[in-house]
């Protein structure tokens, strides 16, 4: 039996070093995709926020990139995972930019900050908490909060999380 305290600590951290070295898993292009349109935020996680009237801004701008890195098929890893993707993603962020307001609903992840400085607004801490190059942000489901560029100079992060694998398009 598997310690349920160090899966998604694995999952996260398997996720990152495959990120970071490339794609080199063995499953087909039908398990493993780096092809989606991405958001920085799913529309769902801010109707959440709209819905309980969060404090932060709602709407996201000043993103300059959003990069698909890698995405892992988790079923078939773990059959309980099934639907579900690790995946990896790297966000360039204008200074000025924001992240809107949103909370975390079974969508855990980690934010690295590879670049520069953000501010990040939640629930959970008392004040804003200064994000520096080599950072961590650990976002569990009931985080709710926000983003912010304020240091005049442009941000990367590499945000990994667990999600929905996306629903293959109907084909014309």
């Amino acid at each position: 039996m598997i310690n349920a305290r160090i899966l998604p600590l694995t999952w996260s951290l398997t996720l990152f070093a495959t990120a970071l070295i490339g794609c080199q898993t063995p499953h087909s292009a039908s398990s493993h995709s780096h092809a989606e349109e991405l958001t920085v935020v799913p529309d769902h996680e801010k109707k959440i926020a709209r819905d309980k009237a969060l404090d932060g801004p709602t709407k996201t701008h000043g993103i300059a990139g959003v990069k698909a890195l890698v995405a892992l098929h988790l079923g078939s890893e773990f059959a309980a995972m099934e639907g579900q993707q690790m995946r990896a993603r790297e966000l360039v962020i204008e200074p000025g930019a924001v992240v809107a307001v949103h909370q975390h609903e079974r969508r855990p992840g980690f934010a690295y900050i590879v670049e520069g400085e953000m501010i990040e607004h939640r629930n959970d801490q008392e004040g804003p908490i200064v994000r520096r190059a080599g950072d961590v942000a650990v976002e569990r489901t009931g985080v709710s909060h926000w983003w912010e560029n304020r240091s005049g100079k442009r941000a990367r992060a590499i945000v990994v999380d667990i999600v929905p694998v996306p629903k293959a398009s109907p084909k014309q």
